[in-house]
């Protein structure tokens, strides 16, 4: 019997502040958690462009969002610091096509409590800084 690699593996990029375009989002259940993925493409520095990478958000199974999660105050800033108020569906769709500058960092996981080597490691948004436009030009 034979297994088949079904992705490539992710990208590699210096730390670092990028201009990047939110073309998707999706979610998934990993280790019994729901996670939440937002898919950005490098639109500068011109280097860069066209590199895709993820920001992850951990997101409660009951979808009830504590106003102190990193999802929470991403969305708020997103949505031009505007509060949800009560019961409002805080969509990830916010996200989609719009432009922004976002932090990157390079992953390190382990393994059996070891660090897995450079070739394992990938990068990801770990925050977004700023919203520069509210659509793709």
């Amino acid at each position: 019997m034979e297994f088949v690699c079904d992705k490539n593996p992710p990208a590699v990029i210096p730390d670092g502040i990028y201009e990047a375009v939110c073309f998707k989002h999706d979610e998934a259940y990993l280790f019994k958690s729901l996670k939440l993925f937002l898919h950005f493409e490098i639109i500068s520095p011109a280097e860069y462009k066209g590199i895709k990478i993820q920001m992850y958000f951990n997101m409660p199974v009951n979808r009830r969002l504590a106003q102190g999660s990193k999802y929470y105050k991403t969305w708020v800033m997103v949505n031009d610091w505007k509060q949800p108020s009560r019961n409002t569906k805080m969509s990830p769709k916010l996200f989609k096509n719009k432009v922004f500058r976002v932090k990157t960092f390079k992953a390190k996981p382990k393994h059996n409590g070891k660090e897995m080597p450079e070739s394992q490691q990938y990068s990801k948004v770990e925050e977004i800084v700023e919203v520069i436009t509210g659509a793709r030009t």
